[in-house]
């Protein structure tokens, strides 16, 4: 029996009139996610930086372009000044450098610096392998059946993202 089972189990003991079937699947996410984001974290600790840290360097580089720090607020779905602690860390360990755009200093323009997009690059890969432990044990009927699924819980989530 796993942590989901045991937790519906109980609930169901306590409250058995109310239907908790769905609390398996978001109990199972759940889970999944917090083991992916402990992991990630540890390895990321490794090169100094921290997983939305991490997340806002692999935009900054996939876009291949200056980013204003407000599309970095909507890209990695942070809030502002989430936004702005994590450049005023990045800035200091000189992965990124801001630049006030000269028509309208309000804009601030957010670049890799060569030593960012280094450590991006050297990540990346090591990222990729780590998240990919997780569906290994998955054969590709069952992943691509899995994508499909929370595809569709992800687009009944956040129907702006389609």
């Amino acid at each position: 029996m796993d942590f989901a089972e045991r937790a519906h189990h109980q609930w169901h003991t306590i409250a058995p009139d109310i239907d908790i079937s769905h609390l398996l699947t978001t109990g199972r996410l759940q889970r999944i996610a917090s083991f992916v984001t402990a992991r990630s974290e540890q390895r990321l600790a490794e090169f100094g930086i921290n997983r939305g840290e991490f997340n806002l360097l692999s935009v900054v580089r996939r876009s291949g372009k200056n980013c204003r720090a407000t599309e970095l607020s909507a890209l990695t779905e942070s809030s502002g000044a989430a936004i702005t602690k994590r450049l005023e860390r990045l800035v200091a360990k000189e992965l990124v450098v801001r630049k006030e755009l000269p028509s309208d200093r309000r804009v601030v323009l957010v670049s890799l610096t060569d030593k960012g997009r280094d450590l991006i690059d050297q990540v990346f890969p090591l990222m990729v392998e780590l998240e990919r432990e997780f569906i290994a044990p998955l054969n590709e009927g069952q992943r691509h059946a899995l994508e499909e699924a929370l595809t569709i819980m992800l687009q009944h989530a956040d129907p702006s993202d389609t």
